[in-house]
Parts: structure tokens; C-alpha cells; sequence
């Protein structure tokens, strides 16, 4: 992926949103791609990548000819609003390693957090994935794939109590 092609196409993106009326923007794939002479699937990536719920966006697409892409800002009253929402939508019992970083790392970039505390955060979790890789070797396949799912369980919980710290400290 060209990685400028991947800037030129967010910064596009952004300031389509500076000049709305409103917290939505509807862009069709195929014009995005022949204006800026790429192809359907770097604009897909851009989406993907930085307009994310985590990045404070909601993303709908059609597909095909009549196809389009949906943008909506999701606005938010506060910190604490925002942290909600991050919490609301970690799907499911499990989380993966990389997306509880990314959350963080998202943290870290819009102000929420600092260094120390992101460092501290993707330690821990470090810490819990070397825990878990240290017995592999040492248990059979079964058993190995019973502790990865609890592993991602507790990942989860971590990730979900680090965020409600976050939370309540923004509060006072």
C-alpha cells in the first residue's frame, strides 16, 4: 500500500468533512478512485484503517454499481463518552492482541492517555501473552487452544477495566 496515496486519500477524505453541513458524507468508490487515479480497494484500506468507530466514525457501505460509502462523524459530549462507546463496542468475550493495542494506541494519539500509561497497558499485556506462549510447548493441542481463548478472555476483561480506569480518572 502507498503510503502517501493512504495520507492523500484521508486528508480528501477529512476535508470533505470540513465542508459539510453536517456530520456525513456519502463519496462513491469508483469517483474517489478515478479522481486521485487509484484503485477501489487503497480507498477501502484508508477506510478501514482511519475511520474506524475507535477513530470516532461509522462506516456504511453498498456495493456494485449504484455502490457508495456512508461516513457519519459519531459525536460525542466528553471523554467519558467516548470511552463508553469504546467499551460498548469490544464485540464479543474475546479480543485479539492487536485490537486491544490498537484501542489504546488510539487513546494515546487523540490525548486520552499518556505514554507511561500505554506503555504500562501493552506490558501488561506483554506479559499475559508471554505467560500463555511459555506453556505451549508443554500442553496438547486441545488444551492449547483452551488456553487461548482464555487468554483472550482475560485480555478482554483487562483491556475493558484499563478503559473504565481511564474513565474515572477523566472524571475527577
Amino acid at each position: 500500500m502507498n503510503n502517501n496515496m493512504t495520507d492523500i486519500l484521508e486528508q480528501y477524505i477529512k476535508e470533505l468533512f470540513d465542508e459539510a453541513s453536517e456530520n456525513q458524507i456519502v463519496i462513491k468508490r469508483s469517483n474517489v478512485a478515478q479522481k486521485f487515479d487509484c484503485v477501489p480497494s487503497q480507498l477501502n484500506y484508508v477506510i478501514k484503517t482511519r475511520f474506524t468507530p475507535e477513530h470516532g466514525f461509522i462506516i456504511e457501505s453498498k456495493r456494485g454499481g449504484g455502490g457508495f460509502i456512508r461516513i457519519t462523524k459519531i459525536t460525542l459530549h466528553n471523554d467519558t463518552d467516548y470511552i463508553d462507546y469504546l467499551i460498548d463496542n469490544i464485540d464479543g468475550d474475546t479480543i485479539e492482541v492487536e485490537e486491544a493495542v490498537r484501542i489504546v494506541k488510539i487513546l494515546l494519539d487523540k490525548g486520552y492517555i499518556d505514554k507511561f500509561d500505554y506503555n504500562h497497558f501493552a506490558d501488561s499485556v506483554d506479559t499475559v501473552v508471554a505467560t500463555y506462549n511459555q506453556f505451549l510447548e508443554y500442553v496438547k493441542d486441545d488444551v492449547a487452544e483452551k488456553m487461548q481463548t482464555n487468554t483472550k478472555v482475560h485480555l478482554k476483561d483487562m483491556t475493558v477495566k484499563f478503559l473504565e480506569n481511564i474513565k474515572y480518572n477523566k472524571r475527577g
